[in-house]
């Protein structure tokens, strides 16, 4: 229901107005009347209703001056200006476009029901619009955390337009840089709780935890979440961070005692603001490094040793020793060679965390090409997806992932013990893979006799039935399919292959190869090496 007041100082006018049309009928209420502009005015501000429909000339105070006043206030309804023929045009100059329509006297009941239903469908446009602005503006208010943090995200990432980081948009997220210099923090937590709702409560916990201790520390910090993290940009000019390392384990200990959280924590360097996306590389790469100093560490990236190594001459030998394990069936010699490799990349800690990932898949990687050769998949071991860096990556120290491959194998070899092919009880998938593993050693029968505890010439009689080739030539086999990988490369030269491959003399190694292929190493080398 609308509200309508009458402003008029002739009572029949204003009787009239009452009973010419059916107010109630059409949505709308008379609340009031006044005999002049004051009256008007102060029952304009008292009532505030949706309509005012008033005279122009009234005494003590006109129509006219009356609008003025409610629009001065900041009162505005619709105005609808009840006028004489004499008085119209002066009127309709004076008020221009701030009535929302004109009424000629005496008043038409056609004309009064037209005018009201235009203005009920602009009061009901306009309500609508305001309806529909308050919705915006409230799911605005609820998505501005979640914008705000976007931006900081895209600022730090380099995403941002530089009209994108104007000072207005800055100041509209309420980001303030104190100074020139930057630096980037970021916290690595794993919160145990799964509820969404706790989680949150968490996280806004942390950043209060964050914003108090390095405030106590006379840091400024501007903390978002980005990407499941918590990330810290600090802003000064540079002699504010040097107590930032208090700052950081003052975090750790209270998020260790209010949140029960053990907080990884990365730092980037210093630089310039035209720096951050640099800065937050560092940073992600400081992080990353938990793998060496462990989860609770705080790791400055100026302090990472972040040589690199491109190739790992040792992987082959590593993932044939472990080969040769799970062929023996024994669990302890493939920990101690597990443990052994770790050992190095710790002593070293030379490799990214990039890198040894792509050492374990290499040695898996070789690990699935020998089992291959006995036709057992990988899949059938593990549940997993084992050369997945997602996969992968959620062992984040040494530590994990070397339990991790530890479990793989262990798991290969009870699967390898429970479907051996077996003639007579002997195992031959076992004789396989060692085979595979040691093909540069020289693996007679008085080896195989001993390892696997098997009479040599019944060892040649089950070999035969079950692989349809004598021992012999099924490790012919496998020297010179690694013979012919080893010539793909042109660094490598025949002699050296020749004594890679298990073949002390080099020329009998060249015409085994001859033999086998058609062609000399060198002949080959070169196809190879042309292609």
């Amino acid at each position: 229901m609308h509200t309508v007041l009458i402003v008029d100082d002739d009572a029949m006018i204003v009787k009239g107005l009452e009973l010419i049309v059916d107010w109630s009928g059409m949505g709308f209420e008379i609340v009031g009347t006044a005999r002049d502009g004051e009256e008007g005015f102060q029952a304009v501000q008292q009532l505030r209703p949706d309509i005012v429909l008033t005279d122009i000339k009234m005494p003590y105070k006109s129509g006219l001056e009356m609008i003025e006043d409610c629009l001065s206030n900041g009162l505005q309804p619709a105005f609808v200006v009840l006028t004489g023929f004499n008085e119209f045009e002066y009127a309709k100059r004076a008020l221009k476009s701030r009535v929302a329509d004109y009424l000629l006297k005496p008043i038409d009941e056609a004309e009064l029901i037209s005018v009201l239903t235009n203005i009920r469908t602009q009061l009901a446009d306009g309500e609508r619009r305001k309806s529909d602005l308050s919705a915006l503006e409230r799911r605005l208010q609820e998505s501005y955390p979640i914008l705000r943090e976007k931006f900081i995200g895209d600022m730090v990432k380099g995403s941002l337009t530089p009209i994108e980081l104007s000072e207005e948009n800055l100041k509209y997220y309420d980001i303030r840089l104190a100074g020139d210099v930057f630096q980037i923090v970021m916290l690595d937590q794993e919160f145990a709780d799964t509820d969404e709702d706790q989680r949150m409560l968490s996280e806004m916990k942390l950043m209060e935890i964050i914003q108090e201790a390095l405030g106590q520390c006379g840091i400024y910090a501007l903390v978002a979440r980005i990407e499941e993290r918590m990330v810290v940009v600090l802003s000064g000019e540079g002699d504010e961070f040097l107590r930032l390392r208090e700052g950081l384990e003052s975090i750790q200990r209270a998020a260790d005692k209010w949140l029960g959280l053990r907080l990884t924590i990365g730092v980037s360097t210093t630089a310039g603001r035209e720096e951050l996306p640099t800065l937050y590389t560092e940073v992600v790469t400081a992080v990353r490094y938990k793998m060496y100093e462990g989860k609770g560490s705080v790791i400055y990236y100026s302090q990472l040793n972040r040589l690199d190594q491109s190739t790992y001459g040792y992987l082959e030998d590593q993932a044939r020793l472990l080969i040769s394990g799970v062929s023996e069936m024994d669990v302890e010699k493939v920990y101690a060679v597990i443990d052994d490799l770790f050992e190095k990349i710790q002593r070293t800690g030379m490799l990214s965390p990039d890198s040894v990932y792509r050492m374990c898949t290499e040695i898996l990687f070789e690990t699935r090409k020998a089992l291959t050769e006995i036709g057992v998949n990988m899949d059938d071991i593990v549940d997993e997806d084992i050369f997945s860096k997602k996969v992968m990556s959620r062992y984040e120290t040494l530590e994990e992932l070397k339990h991790w491959l530890g479990v793989i194998f262990k798991n290969t070899i009870d699967f390898i013990d429970r479907r051996s092919s077996r003639v007579n009880g002997e195992p031959i998938d076992p004789i396989i893979l060692f085979m595979n593993a040691n093909y540069d050693k020289n693996i007679d029968l008085e080896l195989i006799s001993k390892t696997f505890y098997i009479d040599p010439s019944y060892f040649c009689k089950v070999f035969k039935k079950t692989t349809g080739v004598t021992y012999l030539s099924y490790l012919t086999q496998i020297r010179m399919a690694k013979a012919c990988e080893f010539l793909k490369n042109p660094q490598n030269k025949v002699y050296e292959i020749a004594g890679k491959t298990g073949y002390e003399d080099q020329r009998y190694f060249s015409q085994v190869f001859r033999k086998h292929t058609g062609m000399t190493p060198s002949d080959y080398q070169r196809i190879q090496t042309k292609n």
